[in-house]
């Protein structure tokens, strides 16, 4: 037997790109409903307990409430990205053996840096959506839960997802590494500020693991570039500028840029590229390391990620091994007729 973990970012689908697009968000109450369902769906399959992560929006808090097996399991409380990784690493260290996540990329890259090598179903809830997918609660806890029980192997069903490190040599000599899970962005500012990127004009590189077409976001740039899926090795680097080639790309939901095309390479499985300073790095969407000037960073691409459960794969594997069938009911007793009126009751 085993435990599935249940983490849900309050703060997904919810940041400044909101502000410059005619798009909505994912409300509290849906993502209440996510949660109870993958815990509900979990326990069902067979999971023995589900752990789940306090939040400051009390997501997680309401969504459990009655559902008897699951467990909150207290945090930092801090409203910050240090909330999700540290929820991951306490689902590692209650062995949980898949971690459902609600969020965007950068949920999923914080859940990541909690805990490198996390058994994960990332549901998407977020503004960028490019590593987590458009999953039923149901079928999500499901799957988790069959993993977690052993009735599959986690290697017959999640394969392991690519990975950007980013490797940054500071003139301090300070060696620093970061992460990203789609992409990672070269950005010709100063600062972060709201972190979310919304100035195409900024954009200088592009490197992306996964360039999704139908994506919105930096990989987007990448995607209607030169695609590569979750499923081919490697990655692919934009340089942006010049006047040869131009694409038209949605930065940030409901809204398109033309943006100029400098070249695109191919990175192969392990291959690299350097970023020298100043600039700031974007990952996966979000403005984070100020590289000043004098600073380097080599970014390098692998499959190193976490391990992402395939929640279709996980169902029809079980399917096909009739894990949903279940014993037939126990027949009902025998009703007993009711007497037939006499002559002398008249029926009454």
């Amino acid at each position: 037997m085993g435990s599935v973990g249940i983490i849900v970012n309050p703060w997904a689908g919810k940041d400044v790109r909101r502000l410059h697009a005619p798009v909505g968000h994912t409300p509290d109450t849906a993502k209440i409903g996510i949660v109870r369902r993958v815990a509900i769906g979990a326990l069902d399959a067979g999971a023995d307990r589900v752990y789940v992560s306090r939040d400051v929006g009390r997501i997680a808090e309401r969504a459990v409430k009655g559902v008897d097996g699951a467990e909150l399991v207290d945090g930092p409380s801090t409203g910050s990205p240090l909330d999700t990784r540290r929820a991951a690493t306490q689902m590692a260290d209650l062995g949980c053996a898949a971690v459902a996540v609600l969020g965007g990329d950068g949920t999923s890259r914080d859940v990541t840096m909690g805990w490198r090598d996390v058994p994960m179903i990332p549901i998407s809830t977020g503004t960028n959506n490019v590593f987590p997918g458009f999953v039923d609660g149901s079928s999500a806890g499901t799957a988790a839960g069959l993993v977690a029980c052993g009735a599959l192997a986690l290697g017959a069903v999640a394969p392991r997802a690519k990975l950007l490190t980013v490797d940054i040599t500071m003139p301090s000599g300070d060696l620093l590494q970061d992460i990203a899970l789609v992409d990672v962005g070269v950005i010709d500012d100063h600062g972060t500020g709201a972190r979310a990127v919304v100035k195409p004009g900024l954009i200088r590189m592009v490197v992306a693991a996964l360039a999704v077409p139908a994506s919105t976001g930096l990989s987007a740039i990448a995607g209607r570039t030169r695609p590569i899926a979750a499923d081919e090795d490697g990655g692919v680097v934009v340089r942006l500028g010049g006047t040869h080639r131009y694409v038209r790309v949605p930065i940030i939901p409901g809204s398109f840029d033309v943006l100029p095309i400098e070249s695109i390479d191919v990175l192969p499985d392990g291959g690299s590229v350097r970023v020298d300073g100043p600039c700031v790095l974007a990952y996966d969407g979000e403005r984070d390391r100020v590289l000043p000037a004098g600073a380097a960073a080599v970014i390098t691409v692998s499959r190193t990620g976490p391990y992402v459960i395939d929640v279709a794969r996980t169902l029809r594997a079980a399917a096909e091994r009739h894990l949903f069938d279940a014993p037939a009911p126990s027949p009902l007793p025998e009703s007993v007729p009711a007497p037939r009126p006499t002559e002398a009751s008249h029926g009454h």
